[in-house]
């Protein structure tokens, strides 16, 4: 009897993911990290392979912090092998091994077939026998090198190119490692962004193995998981190495490989000359770390190797001549054992785990496999059992699956087990006919903790808020951590809306107990928000949705409450975000218009400038109003785009109108706190009036009074700059923040703008003009300008001209304009043109 040798052409992927020389690596990498392979082929016109680019490639490329868009024909540096498509497996293994290769072109009549990688090889060398003898730590290598969660990411690939490493471990903080490969430096080339620390780049958990392990245990780890690298542990639990595929494929002896062949051509050529016997190679046999028991055709034990002894405690005196029920442990029923001997006498093999018993009494889990020896005419002579032990590996399996359905911090269910759990209360509710609610539990001002206590604090208090909400649950109750400062919990088959709301109260209460958590003297609420089944919601995303809405009315509502979820919350959510989608694309589709609403001098009534004000023309909604779509570019980190666009347009109309002889006078734009911190907005705005040939004078910015006294983030700084640059700066809506008139005098601004809430009623007197008397007073004082916006009335514009103000807007003077409109008012007037 003989076994086909394996060649290349077998086992090659002949689905070459290819690109042309000019395609950029960055968009190479991409399609790497799509395909979910280590290697592209480069390939010209003409379909000649010029190289391959490889993972190793894209670590140099990032390290190097190469240009993105650099052609990969530019970028080659490996070493293009190629192997013959009729060479055998085990001369490739060798021709692995001793050129040190991790990817090879199979060329066939002159074409390339396909690619193997070093993968390809190490999953299929069958080679199973001589891969139980040899140990992990018999293997030499390298120590693994471990660098801290937050090391530099360059720092990383610095050292794995000087080391020639594909991997690394990352010592994470909270214990265990994690672990950065090659893929993962791929990954950060497509995505043209490193991360800010090795910890958020890396993975984890770091999966291993014991050091005394077999190269057959860890091939199949690795072949499990779909990994290229593992964890070797010692004793003590310590990181030894990392071991990978090409570990693997120098550890192979070739020599001892051609003699296992050989016995087991031998062994084949005896069990065909004697079918009453059983031949095995000794030294495997004597070796190996799995367990081996020979049966005859009656189950009666004939042979165990040292292993059995080692793993059950049983000699072998002691079992020969019993049965493997010797290792019964009753936790399998006997319809079990019924349904293992039907496969073994149907298909002649059998696999899966089962619990046993040592000899001293101890259970233990093993992955067996049993296999039925045949004679030629088709009748059994033997079984083979093959085991091993896997309870440390089940545990670790339990633990695992317990952190991928737990809070690491609370040991709370997470969103996924939560979910889970919730479709499930849903699905039980509906066929019972029963009420359920889920409540959503979010913290009140939970990030004032964490900026003035620190994250410690944060961490302990949400550990005691745990503890306490699960104090406080009932039979049927379940409470999960979604993650940051938010809870959920789910109450089954609930009788109406005054039990749920008597729950939620409790559960408020039990969270303002916590005033004196993480040492600390505080107060903590929370907000929150329930859904109802089926009246919310009849499925789990959309009552956690719902209950999420509802979460923030509560907040909206002055916190340290509850609130039930209505439908026209959903409605309102829903109209968010059709309006934050629309005006993604509202740029790119040109739907917003800048209009232009006159200032003009209270005494002549000539125009002196006006104030740019954005607006948007939905090609469904009409004229959307600002103060529907601006607070949504804020949240949503639109508005530094939106304010560029602005700023660029603004520009562009003064350079259109003053080329034309007309005389707009200062351009006064909106400028967003955002907008100021993002990127180098003093530089853009200079390049602005280059390009448009303008002067400092020709706009004004005007920023909200929050804004100005924000010294976060080197606001003032900005603002001095913009002072030397020469731009005039007015606070917008004076008058409705918190100002300190001590700070706000040493600003670089120029002047005041009366909110509208001030001017209404100011001519019957009263609060408002005595405010705006007051307003009006101050910037006088300080030597500032003042502008009132929102003026309808005569009586209106006479009391401010009395009082000193000297500049207005509102519809008493003109509407905002669209720019051709304000163009053509520009025109009417013709007044002489001013540049500044």
């Amino acid at each position: 009897m003989s076994y086909p040798i394996q060649t290349l052409a077998d086992i090659a992927s002949c689905d070459l993911l290819c690109c042309p020389p000019s395609l950029p690596i960055r968009e190479a990498a991409s399609r790497m990290m799509a395909a979910a392979c280590s290697s592209i082929v480069v390939r010209d016109e003409l379909g000649h392979v010029l190289g391959l680019w490889t993972e190793s490639d894209a670590l140099k490329a990032s390290l190097g912090r190469r240009d993105p868009e650099l052609p990969v024909g530019q970028a080659i540096s490996a070493q293009l092998a190629s192997l013959p498509h009729d060479m055998t497996l085990p001369d490739a293994v060798e021709a692995f091994r001793n050129r040190q290769l991790r990817h090879a072109l199979v060329w066939k009549h002159g074409q390339p077939l396909g690619i193997v990688t070093l993968t390809d090889i190490v999953r299929n060398q069958g080679l199973e026998s001589f891969l139980i003898v040899k140990r992990i730590r018999d293997l030499p290598g390298p120590p693994a090198l471990a660098l801290p969660e937050s090391a530099d990411p360059r720092e990383a690939m610095a050292q794995m190119r000087e080391r020639g490493l594909s991997a690394l471990a990352v010592a994470l903080d909270e214990g265990g490692h994690g672990i950065v490969t090659q893929r993962d430096v791929l990954r950060w080339l497509a995505a043209d962004q490193l991360p800010a620390t090795l910890g958020e780049g890396c993975r984890r958990p770091l999966i291993g193995v014991p050091e005394f392990s077999s190269l057959l245990q860890a091939r199949r780890l690795l072949q499990q998981h779909n990994i290229r690298h593992l964890a070797v542990f010692g004793d003590d639990g310590g990181l030894l190495r990392l071991l990978g595929f090409d570990d693997i494929v120098q550890g192979i002896e070739h020599e001892y490989l051609h003699e296992l062949n050989e016995a087991l051509r031998l062994r084949d050529q005896a069990l065909q000359q004697s079918r009453h016997s059983l031949l095995l190679a000794d030294k495997v046999f004597e070796s190996t770390m799995e367990g081996i028991i020979i049966t005859d055709r009656d189950g009666v034990i004939q042979s165990v190797n040292p292993a059995f002894a080692r793993i059950t405690g049983y000699s072998r005196e002691e079992a020969l001549g019993k049965t493997p029920a010797l290792l019964k442990s009753g936790k399998q029923q006997p319809e079990f054992y019924q349904q293992l001997w039907r496969s073994l006498l149907r298909d002649g093999r059998w696999q899966g785990e089962v619990v046993n018993r040592r000899k001293g009494g101890l259970l233990y889990t093993e992955h067996l496999s049993i296999t039925a020896i045949r004679d030629a005419a088709g009748d059994c002579l033997h079984y083979v059992a093959v085991f091993s032990d896997i309870t440390q590996r089940k545990q670790a399996e339990e633990r695992l699956h317990f952190l991928a359905n737990h809070d690491a911090l609370t040991s709370l269910p997470n969103r996924t087990l939560f979910l889970e759990k919730l479709q499930g209360a849903a699905e039980r509710a509906e066929r019972g006919g029963q009420r359920l609610a889920l409540l959503f539990i979010d913290l009140d001002r939970f990030k004032l903790v964490n900026d003035t206590l620190g994250h410690y604090a944060g961490d302990q208090l949400l550990i005691h808020i745990a503890r306490q909400l699960q104090s406080c649950l009932l039979p049927g109750e379940t409470v999960a951590r979604l993650g940051g400062d938010e809870f959920t919990l789910l109450l089954e088959d609930v009788g109406g809306e005054a039990q749920v709301a008597a729950r939620a109260q409790a559960m408020l209460d039990a969270v303002t107990e916590l005033s004196g958590a993480a040492g600390q003297q505080m107060f903590i609420s929370a907000s929150i928000g329930i859904s109802m089944f089926p009246l919310d919601g009849r499925d789990a995303d959309t009552l956690l949705v719902h209950a999420d809405t509802a979460m923030y009315r509560a907040k909206e509502g002055g916190k340290n409450g509850f609130q039930f979820y209505t439908p026209d919350m959903n409605a309102r959510a829903l109209e968010r975000l059709r309006l934050e989608y629309s005006l993604h694309r509202a740029l790119a589709q040109q739907e917003l218009e800048l209009w232009y609403q006159p200032k003009v001098a209270l005494d002549s009534g000539a125009l002196i400038g006006a104030e740019a004000l954005l607006r948007w023309r939905h090609p469904e909604m009409g004229l959307v109003p600002p103060d529907r779509f601006i607070p949504i570019a804020e949240e949503s980190a639109l508005i530094a785009q939106i304010g560029a666009w602005v700023l660029e347009t603004a520009c562009a109309d003064a350079r259109r109108w003053r080329d034309a002889g007309l005389a707009p006078g200062r351009l006064a734009v909106n400028v967003s706190g955002r907008q100021l911190k993002h990127g180098d907005f003093v530089a853009e705005l200079e390049h602005a009036l280059a390009r448009h040939g303008l002067d400092s004078g020709a706009l004004e910015l005007e920023i909200t009074e929050s804004v100005v006294m924000d010294d976060a983030g080197g606001m003032v700084d900005t603002l001095f700059r913009l002072q030397k640059l020469g731009v005039y700066l007015s606070i917008d809506d004076f008058g409705t923040g918190y100002s300190s008139l001590s700070y706000l005098k040493r600003l670089p601004v120029r002047g005041l703008k009366i909110d509208r809430s001030f001017i209404d009623d100011l001519h019957a007197g009263g609060d408002d003009a005595a405010i705006a008397r007051a307003i009006i007073s101050i910037a006088r004082s300080l030597g500032l300008d003042v502008v009132a916006e929102g003026v309808e009335q005569e009586a209106q514009r006479r009391f401010l001209l009395e009082q000193g103000c000297d500049c207005a807007q509102g519809y008493l003077f003109s509407k905002p304009l669209p720019a051709g409109q304000f163009e053509a008012l520009l025109v009417e007037r013709a007044v002489p043109r001013q540049e500044g």
